[in-house]
């Protein structure tokens, strides 16, 4: 659950803004906006979406800075409602429309801030999705880099060993790697996966629209990836309950719970919503259906494949990171920034 996640975590003085006021749209206004939001996708040829806490509520997990959220709670000395597991948590009707633009071509590319694992376990194809913070399902071998999703919480959290080996066989039959496997949660001040960050920054400087859903975009440099989006000269939609700090800088903001402006936005786009049937983990978003692996039975004994549809040999890794020509990748780590307002 978010209260594990956070009581995980280490001690963090400057949480952000926590708990300002929820702005409603009136009904009429909220329906012409998301019209318009529909419009803005057609329109786009290549559309990013940007998912925060605030689509994990519906599943029954709490936001961090909502009214109810984590840290809100935290400041006023009360314990946060929640209302399912990790395990238990079912993805949302936002979590599935995602899902269902994905799968017609509309949605290039999604980055997550969330550690729920409700995208993957949603059937999202992980070689379309970034999740810069982790995922709770999500243990990596700190040898060869294979990642594997499990059917529980790994049970760690802050890049830690989680007990268990990598079961990678090598080349010409020889032995298993048996590098030591570690989770994927990143505690305040953690850099963020570089294959996460750069493939969520391209997409960002690929896109002509980036929608934000359910983030207060306070966290860096997750929060600040959509202004790549505006700074190229793309739209920038913002969906959220409450200010955000890059509100200036949208050319749409919709106030609205996520779920219903989804809901409508599907509904103008003429599309379906994908009915969830259980936990489903995809690769690659090239897989035919008869080929994505159900979780329950399996995940236990035998992980999937590497992160991001590869399930290349460690050989391949090593020329997918930066060469000495291109230098180093730039560190980036999990901060804070202050809302402006």
């Amino acid at each position: 659950m978010a209260v594990n996640y956070a009581a995980g975590l280490s001690p963090y003085s400057d949480k952000g803004k926590c708990g300002l006021p929820e702005i409603f749209d009136p009904p009429e206004e909220l329906e012409r906006k998301v019209q318009e939001l529909a419009e803005l996708i057609r329109s786009s040829s290549h559309v990013v979406f940007h998912t925060g806490a605030g689509i994990s509520t519906a599943s029954g997990i709490p936001d961090f800075r909502g009214p109810n959220g984590v840290w809100t709670m935290e400041e006023k000395g009360l314990s946060p409602k929640f209302d399912t597991t990790f395990e238990n948590a079912r993805p949302s009707k936002t979590h599935m429309a995602l899902l269902g633009l994905q799968r017609v071509g509309i949605l290039k590319f999604l980055v997550s801030q969330n550690v729920d694992g409700l995208h993957v376990r949603s059937g999202f194809p992980r070689d379309k999705l970034a999740e810069l913070h982790g995922n709770m399902f999500v243990e990596e071998c700190v040898k060869c880099g294979k990642q594997y999703v499990r059917d529980a919480v790994v049970g760690s959290m802050g890049l830690k060993p989680t007990g268990r080996l990598c079961s990678v066989t090598k080349a010409r039959g020889l032995r298993a790697c048996r590098g030591k496997l570690r989770d994927t949660i990143l505690d305040w001040e953690d850099s963020l996966p570089d294959r996460d960050l750069t493939l969520a920054d391209e997409a960002c400087r690929k896109a002509d629209l980036s929608v934000t859903l359910g983030t207060s975009l306070q966290i860096k440099p997750s929060g600040n990836l959509p202004l790549i989006t505006k700074k190229r000269g793309g739209k920038l939609v913002i969906v959220n309950l409450q200010a955000t700090k890059h509100d200036r800088q949208a050319d749409l903001r919709i106030h609205g719970y996520v779920d219903e402006v989804m809901m409508k936005l599907m509904k103008h786009l003429g599309l379906e919503v994908p009915e969830w049937t259980g936990p489903v983990v995809v690769e690659s978003a090239e897989l035919a259906e008869g080929e994505q692996e159900q979780l329950q039975g399996r995940l236990k004994e035998e992980p999937l494949g590497q992160h991001n549809g590869s399930a290349a040999a460690p050989e391949r890794l090593k020329q997918e990171c930066p060469s000495p020509d291109t230098g180093p990748t730039p560190v980036k780590k999990m901060k804070v920034e202050p809302l402006l307002t």
